[in-house]
């Protein structure tokens, strides 16, 4: 199903569903992976449709831990650095898909999805490596 099939009754239906095999709260970072396995919308699909993954979250009615802002644990700069080490790895591809793959195997950087929350790739992609 192409992303702009899914409606918003979907979007929520498939949150619902995560939350119900995996617990509450919920994070995006579970729910990607849980969405890999089956006809679901990725988390940037989410953020984009509903606004916020806590927003997404609410409209169906699962929790998340509000105490902590994945987006903000890191500063843009280091964001940049974390890109730039990425893109100097070996059998880096540099395109976002491998990106996301790879943060999945480091300690610490921030998925790809909340690398979208804050800067579109290829904006991060030009100061990394420009960094």
């Amino acid at each position: 199903m192409r992303a702009q099939d899914y409606s918003d009754d979907q979007l929520v239906a498939s949150i619902a569903a995560a939350a119900a095999e995996l617990g509450e709260p919920l994070t995006a970072g579970a729910y990607d992976g849980w969405q890999r396995s089956r006809d679901a919308a990725s988390p940037a699909l989410l953020i984009r449709r509903f606004g916020s993954w806590i927003e997404a979250c609410n409209r169906a009615g699962v929790a998340t831990n509000k105490t902590r802002s994945t987006s903000r644990r890191w500063s843009d700069d280091e964001i940049v650095g974390i890109v730039a080490t990425y893109l100097r790895a070996p059998g880096s591809t540099g395109s976002f898909a491998d990106y996301s793959a790879w943060a999945r195997t480091q300690d610490g950087a921030p998925s790809g999805a909340t690398l979208r929350q804050r800067l579109p790739w290829a904006e991060l992609k030009s100061r990394a490596e420009k960094a």
